[in-house]
């Protein structure tokens, strides 16, 4: 992010999360894509749609004291796909020119990163967005890394790690004094540090469980674009899903009759069709994403003996 592309008038994405690289409460449904850009530059973004459920665009600057802040975000709803799936995007300080087509996203001066998000349901049937971004300022042609370029690029880097782990252990610490409770109803703003998008509405707790332990969530899922309940470390990492069953999004999930779920977070298999693995961690996160929900009800936590489930 902040070393090999950390170069804002020759800017690329690089994804952020993998299956064994995550944090800042990652979603394994979620393809992020990450470009260092600087609010005073001009950029386009230029690519196809694909299929996948959702797509947006979201811009960080930094606050005075430090704080991410979300300046804009735009997602699929906002911008004009073409008949053979292409949208262009404009990011700067000025509106383009009127025959310009692209969609404008207005930047501020402390702006200094863009995040694209891809949420899918089924990674196996829809096909991700394929996009570039391009610096459209006069820029010099790069010679040697400098010093001081190298040097900005570095402390960046040590922030970054810093604040991730700061930030974590100190959310974690207070959502633990609360276990097997919804003890989470968050918009974005409240997240702001760990680069959230406007469109989700984070919703949960944190779990603790004995052997023979299970947390019971029920409720009605709202009307969303997506939604999943994620377990995650206590450091914001999602869980295994190589070889556990750690998330389950709208597409997964078996609803009941009446279109309510019941879903069952436990170290062993509790015999239920909606069964999150814990994948060995006797305590950590289990959170909801409701995205550009609206009729949402908060799901209720209880605890229960595994013995006594039916």
């Amino acid at each position: 992010m902040f070393i090999e592309y950390g170069d804002t008038a020759r800017p690329a994405f690089v994804r952020l999360m993998t299956p064994r690289r995550k944090f800042y409460g990652d979603n394994p449904d979620t393809f992020y894509d990450y470009a260092s850009i600087q609010g005073r530059r001009r950029y386009r973004i230029a690519g196809t749609r694909g299929t996948t459920s959702y797509l947006a665009f979201c811009v960080y600057g930094r606050n005075e004291d430090g704080q991410t802040r979300i300046v804009a975000n735009v997602s699929d709803r906002d911008f004009p796909v073409d008949a053979e799936g292409r949208f262009e995007l404009v990011m700067s300080l000025e509106a383009p020119p009127a025959n310009d087509r692209a969609t404008w996203v207005q930047l501020e001066p402390d702006v200094e990163a863009v995040i694209a998000r891809q949420y899918f349901l089924d990674h196996d049937t829809e096909q991700p967005a394929e996009f570039t971004i391009l610096c459209e300022d006069d820029v010099p042609v790069p010679g040697p890394l400098q010093v001081e370029p190298l040097a900005r690029r570095l402390r960046a880097a040590g922030e970054f790690v810093r604040n991730g782990t700061t930030f974590s252990a100190h959310i974690a610490h207070d959502l633990a004094t609360r276990p097997n409770e919804l003890t989470v109803q968050s918009e974005a703003a409240a997240v702001a540090a760990f680069y959230p998008t406007p469109d989700n509405k984070y919703v949960g707790g944190w779990y603790r469980l004995g052997a023979d332990d299970a947390l019971v969530v029920e409720g009605t899922p709202p009307d969303t674009r997506y939604w999943s309940l994620l377990l995650m470390s206590r450091w914001m990492e999602s869980l295994d899903t190589d070889h556990h069953q750690t998330i389950l999004n709208k597409h997964q999930a078996t609803l009941e009759p009446d279109g309510s779920f019941r879903i069952v977070v436990a170290h062993q298999d509790p015999g239920v069709t909606n069964w999150l693995d814990t994948a060995g961690h006797t305590e950590g996160y289990v959170m909801f994403r409701w995205m550009q929900a609206t009729g949402i009800t908060p799901p209720t936590f209880r605890l229960a003996k595994l013995a006594h489930l039916s």
